[in-house]
């Protein structure tokens, strides 16, 4: 529920957006909205998933839990802060020299201010994943969804694109209050007016974080950037916005089909990181056997109505997003195969296998993303765009389906060692 409501509410103001602007501004608020998310996707260095892998880790050993939240909360408010400052300096080169479009200026720096929330709220989201406050998570999640979705819509209402870029920043930022609240609720008595004995063990866990962050966040450095050149290339290739809006809305359905992979793979990965760190090794490949089963199940179903409705599908946006059809049944391929990839990914991420994920599925994929858009896009648009998401999907399961098995069987032979 918390998941299906973050990504509604996303889906839903965007829906909105499209419906009080015209197709062109639409293009351009997708590309500025992708931009802040993106900026900040890369600079939360993997925060969410180390929160909730160490926080459920940690969860019974008090003074550990309190050190590494002190250290994610500090991490998450600096990293916020930089990412602010740095699209804040740079809206005015980007608008000009990377999208070609010097109107973007002032939209570009007013976005960066959502950029502290975004960050935030994948903190938070961590945190009360790592603390099985899955009831809290949702609450919140709901409550800052709606909140979301009328703070969008009133701003594209009120001033087209510019309302509509403060609408986001706004909502961010309150989406981050509201859920801060809950993971404040959730720490009650664990951290709040506790001793000062975590002090003794913060360098301790501080190394025990880098470990598994630092090849974290580096996947995000790899990842996020080519998933942000791709709409830019094509802006810059068509100098057509128009193409950018069919884009944005055919990766966000493909992002929905994917979600129900990324909600199992959320909700089972606490439970498979504790089986593994008390040596129950049995527990957690059937909770990894149930994630992949899941995934491929509940993507392929809701790829299938997609493919086949595909036009009735983007008639919901307008008359004139019918004509990507068959581009939206051509990324129903790369839905599929990027589901059961997320749920062999969480076998990689409790055998640490983070640096070899790096080069034996993201490195690949990307190159081959990049490449496809970069010598295509000019002379294919569109199609372009969605055959690299395809040709990098199906590279990225390959190589993640190689690396779980590497890591199913380092599980099954040397268990993680049982935290003290």
């Amino acid at each position: 529920m918390a998941t299906f409501s973050h990504q509604g509410s996303t889906f839903i103001s965007n829906f909105l957006v499209i419906k009080l602007l015209d197709h062109e501004t639409y293009g351009k608020f997708s590309l500025i909205t992708l931009t802040a998310l993106y900026a900040s996707g890369i600079l939360q260095f993997a925060i969410g998933t180390t929160s909730s892998k160490f926080v459920a880790r940690y969860v019974h050993d008090a003074d550990r839990l309190r050190s590494a939240v002190w250290i994610f909360s500090v991490f998450t408010l600096a990293s916020g802060l930089l990412g602010l400052a740095i699209l804040a300096a740079s809206s005015g080169l980007l608008a000009r020299s990377v999208f070609a479009e010097p109107s973007l200026t002032w939209p570009l720096a007013i976005v960066s201010l959502a950029v502290p929330g975004l960050i935030g709220v994948v903190f938070l989201g961590g945190l009360l994943q790592g603390l099985h406050g899955f009831r809290s998570l949702a609450i919140s999640s709901l409550l800052s969804g709606v909140l979301f979705v009328a703070i969008v819509a009133t701003g594209a209402w009120l001033d087209d694109l510019t309302g509509a870029v403060l609408g986001f920043a706004a909502g961010a930022a309150i989406r981050c209050l509201v859920m801060g609240t809950a993971g404040v609720w959730a720490l009650r008595g664990t951290i709040i007016r506790q001793g000062f004995a975590w002090r003794e063990v913060r360098s301790e866990v501080a190394q025990e974080l880098r470990s598994f962050q630092v090849p974290a966040g580096f996947a995000g450095f790899v990842t996020l950037p080519t998933l942000w050149l791709i709409p830019t290339i094509l802006a810059r290739s068509t100098q057509n916005f128009s193409e950018v809006a069919l884009y944005s809305v055919i990766f966000m359905l493909k992002t929905l089909v994917v979600l129900p992979a990324s909600v199992i793979s959320i909700a089972l990965q606490p439970s498979a990181e504790k089986a593994c760190a008390t040596d129950q090794i049995d527990t957690a490949m059937k909770i990894f056997r149930t994630a992949s089963l899941a995934a491929f199940a509940c993507a392929g179903i809701l790829a299938l109505l997609c493919a086949v409705f595909a036009r009735d599908v983007l008639s919901v946006f307008g008359t004139s997003f019918t004509t990507a059809s068959s581009e939206l049944r051509l990324m129903m391929l790369a839905a599929v195969a990027e589901a059961v990839a997320i749920s062999f990914a969480m076998r990689n991420q409790a055998s640490n296998r983070m640096w070899e994920s790096i080069f034996v599925t993201l490195v690949p994929r990307d190159v081959i993303m990049l490449a496809i858009v970069i010598a295509f896009a000019a002379t294919w648009g569109l199609q372009a765009a969605i055959a690299a998401h395809v040709a990098g999907a199906i590279a990225n399961l390959l190589g993640t389906y190689w690396l779980s098995l590497k890591s199913v069987a380092t599980l099954k032979l040397s268990p993680p060692d049982v935290n003290p």
